[in-house]
């Protein structure tokens, strides 16, 4: 039963894993493919415009003056300044021979010069411009691009801009163009890997999915493993980090099993007021440290403090102002042996601090400025400000005597430093 539980679960993951995938891919390339040609469009009109400007020029510089027309035996003819030009093709013939772009000099709304073939191969000259280009540029005098304009039923990516004589009235215009299919070919040519890649993700999403599910199914099953160990009374059982890691539902199923794991260790190894070690907790940790000096030889050393007077703060501002007092330099306590060892409350107002890894002269000198940071801390109390507190400590270096031993060393040293005048440090 628990096998087909398990099959219906990783199936059901398949099937609502595969089907956002598919619908996000297909998104995402429709979204990309309409970027790529939209930014292949602008690329062509600009490279329109650029040609566009460059064979503008060139007449200019092969044929200086105004774009003007005269009636002669053949017709009407096109000229610029004193030179005829329109029996003269080289110029946009050798544009079209290089770039593959049609170029068109229209006069008014009648191409002059061409390079577009009718369906017989003749040259379009004579023809007129559609009526909306002519609205759109001769009457406004404005450039226009057209991502698809009709010409002799062939459609074109197109670009037109205003000819200007020197007087500033508008007497025709230029067409740069290519087939819209050279165009369409150009976007096909650049989507289509993209399409390729989306194909490749759609068809694969089934093969993720499945390593996706059976990671989700694994996840479940170390946070079963991991609650089989506290339920058994392993507090110190650690659950898989990567576990940890998710940001998904189960990841906050390991972190509220890692969050009552915590809760018990603390009812059973944390003093309730303070939340540091309580005494039984120090004990165990502080032959840990013991076994470890015997083993690699790593220094510790024990220091046993207590608040003065603490008495007669109960006495003036009553025990609730005492716990605040406890709190206070169990904070303090905390933060100064981050990294430095642990400290745990031994009794009433005694802590005891267990330095590793530290020789005599180095724990001497932490717990000389722990000290001094107890001392520049007043404490708020109702309408009291800035309660001064100072402590005692004894100190004493590890060794692998019996911890009871050890422990009788160091009370002894508090105890002296308690009756030469307290606030100070015996070792």
């Amino acid at each position: 039963m628990k096998k087909i539980e398990q099959n219906s679960l990783y199936w059901a993951l398949l099937r609502i894993s595969v089907i956002p995938i598919v619908l996000l891919v297909l998104a995402i390339t429709a979204l990309c493919t309409k970027s790529l040609a939209d930014s292949i469009g602008q690329e062509a009109q600009k490279g329109l415009e650029d040609l566009s400007s460059t064979i503008l020029m060139m007449y200019d510089d092969l044929y200086p003056g105004d774009y003007h027309v005269t009636e002669d035996g053949d017709g009407t003819a096109l000229l610029k300044g004193e030179h005829q030009i329109s029996e003269e093709f080289f110029i946009i013939d050798k544009v079209k021979e290089n770039t593959g772009t049609d170029v068109t000099l229209f006069y008014g709304d009648i191409r002059i010069l061409t390079t577009i073939l009718d369906e017989q191969g003749g040259r379009m000259t004579g023809t007129k411009v559609d009526a909306v280009v002519a609205r759109d540029v001769l009457e406004s005098g404005e450039e226009a691009f057209y991502a698809s304009v009709l010409i002799d039923n062939r459609k074109y990516f197109a670009y037109y801009a205003p000819l200007f004589n020197s007087d500033g009235s508008c007497v025709g215009m230029i067409f740069v163009g290519k087939p819209s299919e050279y165009v369409d070919g150009l976007i096909w040519h650049a989507i289509m890997p993209l399409l390729i890649l989306a194909a490749a993700v759609i068809l694969f999403a089934g093969f993720f999915t499945m390593r996706f599910s059976g990671k989700l199914v694994g996840a479940i099953r170390k946070i079963e493993e991991f609650l089989e160990k506290v339920a058994s009374g392993n507090l110190r059982a650690e659950l898989d980090y990567n576990v940890l890691m998710r940001n998904d539902e189960l990841g906050g199923m390991g972190k509220h099993a890692v969050s009552m794991q915590k809760s018990l260790r603390e009812l059973i190894e944390q003093d309730l007021l303070t939340k540091l070690y309580n005494r039984r907790c120090g004990e165990k940790m502080l032959a840990q440290m013991q076994s470890e000096y015997e083993k690699k030889g790593v220094p510790f050393c024990v220091a046993l403090g207590d608040v003065d007077y603490f008495k007669k703060v109960n006495d003036t501002y009553g025990h609730e102002c005492g716990d605040i007092v406890l709190m206070h330099i169990a904070g303090k306590l905390r933060e100064h042996m981050r990294g430095r060892g642990f400290a745990a409350r031994w009794g009433g107002e005694e802590f005891l601090l267990v330095f590793q890894n530290y020789d005599l002269e180095r724990t001497v000198k932490s717990v000389e400025e722990l000290m001094t940071e107890i001392r520049r801390c007043g404490i708020d109390y109702q309408n009291e400000k800035g309660i001064r507190i100072t402590m005692t400590f004894g100190i004493v270096e590890g060794s692998n005597e019996k911890i009871d031993h050890i422990l009788r060393g160091v009370d002894a040293k508090l105890y002296l430093g308690k009756n030469q005048g307290r606030d100070r440090v015996v070792y």
